[in-house]
């Protein structure tokens, strides 16, 4: 290889310098735009996953009250059967019992699950 040699190099090319208005103007307003824009998705985004989670908890809240109103009417059934005459109705009446306790122990199961997943939920949210 040879020796570089100053009168072959070319002269470098001029960059053309703007000034701060130009250069706000021209790159720095558009990035601010974007920002902005981003800001508002992720903020309407955040609204929608508060709105879903308050109506899952509303369709949560809306079934343990059906299953205590199932439970509530088991109960009932057990006491009128209880009414009857002759030990047919001890029977019935403690088998019905069982029935229901079991149900009860169920619906409390159930009931554990879905604030559990609830819990979850939100904390997976607040990440």
């Amino acid at each position: 290889m040879r020796p570089l040699d100053l009168d072959e190099l070319e002269a470098p090319e001029e960059v053309e310098v703007l000034e701060p208005e130009e250069d706000f103007e021209q790159f720095l307003l558009p990035v601010i735009h974007e920002m902005r824009e981003d800001i508002a998705a992720l903020t309407r985004e955040h609204g929608r996953a508060y709105m879903r989670t308050r109506s899952k908890l509303w369709e949560m809240d809306n079934m343990l009250i059906q299953i205590k109103t199932q439970v509530e009417a088991s109960e009932e059934s057990a006491l009128n059967h209880a009414e009857r005459p002759g030990g047919e109705a001890d029977e019935r009446v403690s088998e019905l019992c069982e029935k229901a306790e079991e149900k009860a122990r169920e619906i409390a199961k159930m009931a554990e699950m879905l604030v559990e997943l609830v819990w979850r939920r939100e904390r997976s949210e607040a990440s």
